[in-house]
């Protein structure tokens, strides 16, 4: 394809509320045929079927964008991107629909992967029967040995939270003015206490696993016997485990929420 006329492939100007019509009749399939079908779509009306030109411009394009924001497009915006490259995925890989233990999820797993890691994975999957879940932890897991070969470490998601989480801990943040709650309407203070909640079981969760795995490394480099080093543990996170869900100095009463968030 010449300079010129890729310039008219990303320049033009498609008709979004006409693809967004045609997005919504799409809706007599299901599953990856669905997907493909979306992808297909997309990739033809604001790319003209140019695979060159997508992987150019992708979401970024300015009629994607428009696309995205679009009050009556029939699912997520989040899931656009992922339907064009599905349906790539589907062109270089026509036996997809065809594959048994391997369904429209596990392939959303394997966007942005090279092809022969999606390749690798796809039949391993397949063959093992292995479930979206078991999926995700192989891309994980490949990706990771992949990126420290390279230099380059992967963070651990909950690593990288609670570092962002450190400053504002440290500087008390999350007890500031927390007498002004009686200034909070009904519905949000409903909202807020079950985020509350919600974070003290997925702290107390990282607690648990970062107690354990100081007890163990202290237990393999022979610093004192099981018992000390379960103590160890135990005084070391002890203060986290109260700050997050029982230290009275720390946090208020706890609300007695309606029956609608208990």
């Amino acid at each position: 394809m010449s300079a010129e006329s890729f310039e008219l492939v990303v320049n033009r100007s498609p008709d979004i509320d006409a693809l967004v019509c045609d997005l919504r009749q799409l809706y007599c399939s299901t599953g990856l045929e669905l997907f493909t079908n979306i992808g297909h779509l997309i990739l033809e009306r604001l790319y003209e079927g140019n695979v060159d030109a997508w992987h150019s411009r992708g979401p970024k394009d300015t009629s994607f964008r428009k696309l995205e924001r679009h009050p009556d497009l029939p699912f997520a915006a989040s899931t656009l991107s992922k339907t064009v490259s599905v349906y790539l995925m589907s062109l270089r890989r026509p036996d997809l629909l065809e594959l048994e233990n391997i369904g429209l999820s596990h392939f959303q797993e394997l966007v942005g992967l090279e092809p022969t890691l999606q390749d690798h994975l796809i039949a391993c999957a397949s063959q093992e029967c292995w479930t979206v879940r078991r999926l995700r932890a192989e891309v994980r897991l490949l990706t990771t040995t992949r990126q420290t070969a390279q230099g380059r470490p992967r963070v651990p998601s909950f690593v990288r939270c609670l570092r962002g989480m450190r400053n504002s801990l440290n500087e008390r943040q999350l007890l500031a003015d927390i007498d002004e709650v009686e200034r909070l309407k009904r519905v949000e203070v409903e909202d807020l206490l079950v985020t509350a909640r919600r974070l003290c079981e997925q702290a107390e969760i990282v607690v648990r696993q970062l107690a354990k795995h100081l007890r163990e490394t202290d237990d393999k480099q022979g610093h004192g016997t099981a018992d000390d080093s379960r103590q160890a543990g135990e005084q070391r996170t002890s203060g986290v485990v109260k700050g997050v869900s029982t230290s009275k100095h720390e946090s208020p009463a706890p609300l007695a929420p309606p029956e609608s968030v208990r």
